[in-house]
């Protein structure tokens, strides 16, 4: 459906990720922002793991043959034949339609589904592609010029092509920074006092030596300490993890992170909130938020009803049949 024609960036194919390998060494991979992949492709009728694109980048793609695609993240931009398109929108491409998607205005990644999903090998139970082991995706690589992707054959009708939903904006504050909470780690208390203290009260920066495995936190004050001397045998650790390596700067794991790690941690930011990491930029701020079990599970709450709401307003604005 999908030929590659010029690619500037890393795109990768992606779906919810390989969960149920991580004993045997495996990483989760996955996409970056779960709230807007499940929108994605829930806008145009697909399941919802359903396997779609996240691109870096500028990358330009020559529709095939007709079909249907959705801009899902927050900020994503692109150019549909010479005309400026946005997210929230499906896009009715015909053959021979070039699709040229730009560097979004949040954030580094573009989500880009596709009505059917692309249909690439299921390898342990997952579409995504592991660059660290390189398989699953498209031959375990990264997308070239001249790759073609074909979609898949199961979908219900899209979201009417009229209707343009509003996609969601992570949390920031005044300063422009973003607000992530999280649980206290095991080792949070290791801590010294002061850097308790500072772990919230700091602005932390998105380093430029971040990536899909971790996101490098600078502190704008000074590193965490520890209150004394620290030794740890390996552990497991999963896609939302605040480590703690000797720099004192946090590490946040993301979706392609090891499945193991020796530093001490920190916190472990709620599910509902990883997705916001999507929306940040190399310099941009973030503030820490420690919370309890109690109100993480009315912010976990909060998230459930406010994806239960773009559900209930794409179901009610479809079209009537496949073709619409």
């Amino acid at each position: 459906m999908l030929k590659v024609i010029k690619a500037q960036g890393q795109a990768l194919v992606s779906d919810s990720g390989r969960w149920g390998y991580q004993h045997q060494g495996v990483p989760v991979d996955g996409v970056l922002d779960s709230f807007s992949f499940n929108v994605g492709n829930r806008a145009l009728g697909n399941l919802d793991n359903a396997a779609c694109l996240e691109l870096m980048g500028k990358f330009v793609f020559v529709s095939t043959q007709p079909g249907k695609v959705f801009m899902a993240n927050r900020g994503a931009q692109g150019v549909l034949n010479g005309k400026r398109v946005y997210c929230g929108q499906v896009l009715h491409l015909q053959e021979g339609d070039v699709l040229a998607i730009e560097p979004p205005c949040l954030g580094l990644w573009t989500m880009l589904c596709v009505q059917g999903g692309i249909d690439v090998p299921i390898v342990m139970g997952s579409r995504s592609t592991c660059l660290a082991a390189g398989f699953g995706g498209l031959q375990g690589r990264v997308l070239q010029v001249g790759d073609c992707l074909q979609a898949g054959d199961e979908f219900q009708p899209a979201l009417r092509k009229d209707i343009r939903l509003a996609m969601p904006l992570a949390t920031f504050d005044s300063s422009g920074a973003l607000t992530v909470h999280c649980l206290p780690g095991p080792e949070f208390g290791e801590l010294t006092d002061h850097s308790r203290q500072l772990f919230e009260q700091q602005l932390y920066t998105l380093g430029q030596q971040s990536s899909r495995m971790g996101y490098v936190l600078k502190g704008t004050k000074e590193p965490l300490k520890l209150s004394g001397t620290l030794s740890m045998r390996s552990h497991a650790v999963h896609p939302g993890v605040v480590q703690l390596p000797p720099s004192g700067q946090p590490v946040v794991l993301l979706c392609e992170a090891q499945v193991t790690g020796g530093y001490p941690r920190l916190a472990s930011v709620l599910s509902s909130e990883l997705g916001k990491f999507a929306q940040l930029r190399p310099g941009q701020g973030v503030h820490w938020v420690v919370v309890d079990a109690a109100q993480a599970t009315r912010l976990q709450l909060r998230h459930s009803t406010e994806l239960r709401r773009y559900h209930h307003v794409i179901e009610s604005n479809r079209g009537e049949s496949h073709v619409d």
